[in-house]
């Protein structure tokens, strides 16, 4: 391992992006970008194997070997990792029983609002229909570009949704460059990319249709737009590449106590949470550092407002990541990481704490909990065997996860319009 991560370092970081008052907000001294690249369904082993270039890349900057989203599923852990608030804060979710997303209280404070009141530039390329805008996902993005797909409002949709022509990097890319082609920077600018080329369909891809070349293929189109926005901003930015959620591979499903507590996207499974989260190279990330304590991501809006020099000014369950980044402490053993999926069919929540994970399934009907798994990652990563006799010592620190940490937001279920609703079914999405 190179040269760590320091509090030196960092102190030197966060002075070079020091922030002076302003009526209320904050002015930069010194430009410090901030780029999120997100790839979806990514799961960690997968990230590992087959993103040659980044993990090169990253081995030279920050990895975190411990991540796991809140979510399963896309729509919950995309909106938790940008506000630092749990799925049953922010209830951005699906029916459980239905095809139909909630629509979350724009007051929900996402980071791309925040970045935006400190007077960054911001922007947004995104091919995935959970966050079109039938939600206020994009309300803090100057520029929000979902030209890539089709949307079915907050219905989930079939294949139709995504285009082959438009939905994958070979489309998205020159948009972000000809965006940035044309405005020059005049700002700090904050940028998210959310590429579905892992996710699929890949019906018409520009690759061998299957997970490792998707994988390899966004390896390489990330490396383009990493090396475009390093030259953009002469190195000054913090670039980002994670996931949402991971899936079922291989086996995945028979492990164990196999289906139906073991669910492609719809249990709390290491599967689905585990993901990949790298910091890459920059001017702004001298030096490398592998964090092996467990975390979780909702901690990345604390962690880049920290490292930024920005003021938190929401109360979140989040945690900062520098200490880890400083190893000044053991930030993530005496924490209880929590997990939940309540949408389609599924309906399951679960700790980590001190490497064992508490899991507990429920009767979708009566909402009871139905069975309760206690597994020791350490020596059972796959989450095949339960130490059902150990559940107890970590029920209380479960229950206490699962609330709403004194801040929760009222979603809403839309109803569509008749006319919505009949396209829809012509289209086969209801039934």
């Amino acid at each position: 391992m190179g040269q760590g991560i320091t509090r030196r370092t960092f102190a030197k970081a966060v002075a070079a992006s020091s922030l002076l008052p302003l009526t209320g907000l904050c002015a930069l001294r010194r430009r410090t970008n901030v780029v999120c690249i997100l790839i979806d369904q990514l799961r960690k082993d997968a990230a590992d194997l087959f993103l040659d270039r980044i993990n090169r890349l990253a081995k030279r900057a920050i990895r975190f070997e411990q991540m796991r989203s809140v979510a399963p599923w896309t729509y919950p852990s995309v909106i938790s990792f940008l506000s630092g608030l749990y799925p049953q804060q922010h209830q951005a979710d699906g029916q459980l029983s239905s095809d139909r997303l909630s629509t979350f209280d724009r007051r929900v404070p996402l980071l791309q609002k925040t970045l935006r009141s400190a007077g960054y530039r911001t922007a947004a390329f995104v091919a995935n229909p959970f966050l079109h805008k039938w939600n206020p996902f994009h309300e803090g993005f100057e520029t929000y570009n979902i030209s890539f797909i089709n949307t079915t409002g907050n219905i989930r949709g079939s294949g139709k949704v995504w285009p082959a022509e438009r939905m994958f990097a070979n489309t998205v890319n020159p948009s972000i460059i000809e965006h940035f082609d044309r405005n020059p920077p005049h700002a700090p600018e904050f940028t998210y990319v959310h590429y579905m080329d892992v996710h699929g369909p890949w019906k018409g891809a520009p690759f061998t249709p299957d997970y490792e070349s998707a994988v390899r293929y966004i390896d390489e189109r990330i490396i383009e737009i990493y090396d475009y926005l390093m030259q953009r901003y002469d190195g000054e930015v913090l670039f980002f590449v994670t996931s949402d959620h991971g899936r079922a591979l291989n086996d995945d499903l028979r492990q164990g106590y196999g289906e139906p507590w073991r669910k492609c996207k719809l249990s709390v499974h290491d599967f689905n949470l585990r993901i990949p989260f790298m910091v890459l190279p920059s001017n702004v990330v001298q030096g490398s550092e592998k964090v092996l304590l467990p975390c979780s991501n909702v901690d990345f809006v604390p962690t880049v407002l920290d490292w930024l020099g920005i003021v938190r000014r929401n109360r979140t369950p989040a945690r900062s990541l520098m200490p880890a980044i400083w190893k000044q402490s053991a930030c993530g053993e005496e924490r209880a990481l929590y997990a939940k999926v309540s949408a389609f069919g599924g309906l399951s929540d679960c700790i980590v704490f001190q490497a064992k994970k508490f899991v507990r399934f429920f009767n979708i009907k009566t909402a009871q909990v139905a069975a309760r798994r206690v597994f020791d990652l350490r020596t059972d990563p796959q989450e095949t065997t339960s130490l059902d006799g150990d559940f107890a010592n970590g029920s209380t620190l479960l229950r206490e996860a699962a609330g709403t940490h004194g801040l929760a937001y009222t979603a809403r279920y839309e109803r569509m319009s008749p006319e919505v609703e009949a396209r829809l079914r012509g289209l086969g999405y209801l039934q």
